[in-house]
């Protein structure tokens, strides 16, 4: 599930025009689903309205193109959480995503599948999952614990994205999952081995780059061929270094974004800062030199 870009133009504005091509794009590559608003769609920089009227957009895109739109709502305000959450259970999204409170943060389990809870009770018609990225949100909970506590008490709750690169953790989470909940990695460079693990899906924002390259290594890894699995991890991951040396996440995956599919999705949104054309040339004379591009 590529999470995906908000497109913007020089002036900070939404360019909502690009989003229907976009999706077209994900889906003639095979892609099933997106995740709208997450780190990579940077909608904590963005307003409510236009957190809704994305949503919008990509609910329209998805259904033109068959796409599951899940939705990010964290990174704001409670209030606004809950009426994002509310606003997407009425617009026709699929499933939603919600990161903890980011200022008053949850201390412990209760506190965060508290804060879950009231989420997942405004929108209870639509499964709601739990987005673990520590490294951002400095919320260091247990998470089998959390999982396990948050599916007895949230009629609604369906699982977790887990950007973490503690795979031990990530298994003992597979675990206390049930059947109907499902686990996200999110973390791109670790494909193969998590899926030796188990863990079958990932939200990673390469596979808006290179869509393709998930399945390929989780399909050597189906079919128990661990040097073709390395191999193409090992390639996923070099293409992601290419980016890495050069600046943030979002701006350099912006900028590639760009250089592989064509498709415009602009400078990341302030206080972020767009990189320059020096290391834009630096980014896609590695991918040649990889021969990920031509």
């Amino acid at each position: 599930m590529p999470p995906v870009f908000t497109p913007l133009n020089v002036d900070q504005s939404v360019n909502y025009e690009a989003i229907p091509g976009y999706a077209s794009y994900l889906a003639k590559a095979g892609i099933k689903s997106v995740l709208v608003g997450g780190t990579t769609g940077e909608h904590m920089s963005l307003s409510v309205a236009d957190r809704k009227k994305v949503i919008d957009a990509w609910v329209k895109a998805g259904k033109t193109n068959g796409l599951h739109i899940q939705v990010q709502v964290g990174g704001a305000p409670l209030a606004d959480v809950l009426d994002l959450a509310s606003y997407c259970e009425k617009a026709g999204a699929d499933s939603l995503l919600t990161l903890p409170e980011l200022y008053f943060k949850p201390q412990n389990v209760p506190e965060l599948v508290s804060y879950v809870e009231l989420v997942a009770k405004a929108a209870p018609n639509l499964p709601v999952l739990y987005y673990h990225i520590p490294s951002m949100s400095k919320v260091e909970i247990n998470m089998p614990a959390f999982v396990t506590a948050a599916t007895a008490q949230i009629p609604n709750f369906k699982g977790i994205k887990f950007t973490s690169n503690d795979l031990s953790e990530g298994a003992q989470v597979l675990r206390a999952l049930k059947s109907d909940q499902e686990m996200f990695l999110g973390a791109d460079t670790l494909i193969a081995p998590a899926a030796l693990l188990g863990i079958k899906s990932s939200i990673g924002t390469t596979w808006n780059l290179f869509p393709r390259l998930a399945s390929d290594i989780l399909e050597a890894v189906e079919r128990n061929d661990v040097a073709k699995a390395r191999e193409l991890q090992e390639k996923l991951c070099l293409a992601i270094e290419a980016h890495t040396v050069e600046g943030p996440w979002v701006p350099i995956m912006k900028a590639g974004m760009e250089i592989v599919s064509g498709i415009k999705v602009g400078p990341p949104s302030l206080p972020q800062r767009p990189i320059s054309k020096e290391a834009r040339k630096r980014i896609e004379d590695r991918l040649k030199k990889l021969k990920i591009i031509h």
